[in-house]
């Protein structure tokens, strides 16, 4: 680490990825208990690379995912100023950004530990030329209470082995009660230079006809939404009533929690909704389906932490599927010929958001009926995903591929059974291919097994033959 000289004086830059927040911020609360302490800075850094389509053509901005992030950074620039703080957005490569700030204004740098390989790296290229804080703010636990785990011979092979373990270890009644939001009493400091944001020009992108009849996106990003749609959920409407009964819908009033949109980028702490649901356990006396959420929760953890112990080797594929550009195509156009894939990627491409139950079908589509790599069905949700994080989201790919924490194999749906299961009466399908008009559940069903039998629908892809 290369120190400045002792006439440099070191501000504190807090350096915010995914934990968009004031509430629960350890980063700020450590900062906020110095007296007397240096100026402060605070600052987003949207990588240029984000915005550089892959050689399919991906880039990790959707439409949907760019606004939600938007309105994350618009809320916290308000909270930041109510407190005298500016909130620094920058444009470029992280580390070439802080290496040159650091030259003219050097500084202590405080930051969210790494989720991911190239944060890490990110991380490890900083602490050679400036003195680097990190802390954790995106998970339940912290490395200390999981440490008898945090390695490759010891990690559970499953989410069920994780469980046991922290009910055998008492692990849940440790989690640390969430920190109030904090008074920052210092110096507010600007960044030395420039370096204005440059968001995708989606005004170049023709929405297709269709988006008019459909609902736009009700999701709201930023803290502010992330708190009030958690007590709304929990306390005005006592959706966790249901859970475990409606989780597993394709929509609905209140069918699914819907918090990971700020759970993704932080404007919700996880510590926060886990101590909701504990407090609203104590005011109700049925706790069977807060249980499940609580369980949903810790399949998020699992994930995480599987993906700092594991690193690069999660995105690997011991067997690489072939590409076919036609497939990829109609998968990127909704237009596969299968209704109920073709309605769960105009929702996914629409909203940015998508049931649960209907991501499972889309990936399981995706790796054992298109023939497709699972990696490449995963970049495509973390560019359209509003609450796509890297963890879960490659997780549940890789779950799915059968190529992570999964002792089982894989998983391959039966979209015919699965739609009269979820939708029988075809309620979402008909809200995102409304062209279809009056058709139904039978109809549909033979379109997708038999052969093209709807005149308003594309015949079903051919499909590569079983292996």
């Amino acid at each position: 680490m290369t120190s400045p000289s002792a006439s440099q004086n070191l501000i504190n830059l807090v350096w915010l990825r995914n934990d968009l927040r004031l509430h629960d911020q350890p980063i700020f609360n450590t900062l906020a208990a110095q007296s007397n302490g240096p100026g402060l800075a605070v600052a987003f850094i949207l990588p240029a690379y984000w915005q550089q389509p892959d050689r399919q053509g991906q880039t990790r901005l959707g439409l949907a995912k760019t606004r939600f992030l938007r309105a994350c950074l618009i809320d916290l620039q308000r909270s930041l100023y109510d407190q005298n703080i500016r909130l620094n957005l920058l444009y470029g490569e992280p580390v070439e950004l802080l290496r040159r700030w650091y030259a003219q204004q050097p500084f202590h740098l405080h930051t969210a530990c790494a989720q991911a390989p190239e944060e890490a790296a990110w991380l490890e290229q900083i602490a050679t030329f400036a003195p680097l804080s990190t802390y954790t703010t995106h998970t339940l636990f912290s490395a200390g209470q999981l440490a008898p785990l945090l390695n490759d011979a010891d990690w559970p092979a499953s989410y069920s082995a994780f469980s046991r373990w922290l009910d055998k270890h008492q692990r849940l009644a440790d989690i640390a009660t969430p920190l109030p939001p904090s008074l920052l009493r210092a110096d507010p400091y600007e960044a030395p230079f420039r370096a204005a944001v440059q968001w995708p020009d989606h005004q170049l992108h023709q929405m297709p006809p269709w988006c008019g009849r459909v609902p736009v996106n009700t999701f709201h990003g930023g803290e502010d939404a992330g708190v009030r749609h958690l007590s709304r959920y929990l306390w005005r409407d006592n959706a966790i009533r249901h859970y475990k009964d409606s989780r597993n819908q394709l929509g609905g009033p209140g069918f699914a929690s819907q918090l990971s949109p700020w759970l993704a980028w932080g404007a919700l702490s996880v510590r926060k909704v886990w101590a909701e649901i504990v407090r609203w356990e104590t005011n109700n006396q049925d706790h069977e389906h807060n249980g499940w959420l609580k369980k949903e929760l810790l399949w998020r953890e699992y994930f995480h932490w599987t993906l700092r112990l594991k690193g690069s080797a999660l995105f690997q594929n011991p067997a690489p599927a072939a590409f076919d550009q036609q497939r990829w195509q109609a998968w990127c156009e909704a237009r596969t010929g299968y209704p109920v894939i073709d309605a769960g990627l105009r929702e996914l491409i629409h909203t940015g958001y998508s049931a649960n139950r209907m991501r499972q079908w889309l990936a399981s589509f995706f790796i054992h009926q298109l023939g497709l790599d699972w990696r490449l069905g995963a970049r495509f949700f973390e560019q359209h995903l509003i609450d796509a994080d890297v963890a879960s989201n490659w997780g549940n790919w890789a779950y799915i591929a059968g190529c992570g924490q999964d002792p089982r194999g894989g998983r391959c749906f039966n979209l015919n059974k699965q739609l009269e299961l979820y939708d029988p009466h075809l309620t979402h399908l008909q809200q995102w291919l409304p062209e279809l008009g009056s058709v139904t559940l039978s109809q549909v069903q033979q379109h997708q097994s038999a052969g093209p039998t709807l005149s308003l629908w594309p015949a079903p892809l051919s499909l590569p033959a079983a292996t």
